[in-house]
């Protein structure tokens, strides 16, 4: 299987099999996201009860194991492995994640024409098998070719997914809900950023 298309088919079942909300893993303890919780007291009726306040997940900032990307993650991280990092917002019941994989080394030599071929053909080809594409935008991110694609899924969910291929590093990160994606999804793909000076 061509690298493209197996990161493809990673991102489709792994955000798909976890809605709903998957089993957290245990991750490296530098990165997982922490909360403080506090209690307060308040006199209700004249007796003291203690309150837990809702606890907001910390959009943590994310670096690839190059150096080479950043991105920042809503709620808790679920999956943090070498080339794939996932977290699940319970506010949103959102699956975000990030996969990148290396490419053939030709891959760089090509000119962004081809390479916007290979985004399109593989990540379209990809999506149309697990429901229909809604929008296709082509992106571009630091003169690098992207495409953003809006899939409603054939089991009911929305997925937004955006795939970029950097010298010879492709990078797909992605959205999944049951629901309407909202600011968070927003933010989310908003705060992406790579160096391609770092990927190696």
């Amino acid at each position: 299987m061509k690298p493209w298309n197996w990161i493809l088919t990673s991102l489709v079942l792994v955000t798909s099999v976890s809605l709903p909300k998957a089993e957290a893993k245990n991750v490296l303890e530098t990165e997982t996201n922490q909360a403080e919780s506090t209690f307060s007291v308040s006199v209700n009726d004249n007796q003291l009860t203690t309150e837990q306040p809702i606890l907001i997940a910390l959009n943590d900032i994310y670096w690839g194991p190059d150096q080479d990307f950043q991105i920042r993650m809503p709620g808790s991280i679920q999956e943090n492995e070498q080339r794939l990092l996932m977290s699940w917002s319970d506010t949103t019941q959102t699956a975000y994640m990030i996969v990148n994989t290396d490419l053939p080394v030709e891959t760089p030599y090509l000119s962004a024409e081809q390479t916007r071929e290979i985004l399109q053909t593989s990540m379209r080809g990809q999506m149309t098998t697990t429901g229909q594409i809604i929008r296709s935008t082509n992106l571009e991110i630091d003169g690098y070719p992207g495409l953003e694609l809006l899939v409603q899924h054939s089991d009911g969910k929305t997925g937004q997914y955006q795939g970029f291929i950097v010298k010879g590093r492709m990078y797909v990160i992605g959205a999944i809900t049951e629901g309407e994606l909202t600011t968070e999804a927003v933010n989310f793909f908003d705060s992406f950023g790579v160096y391609p000076e770092r990927v190696r």
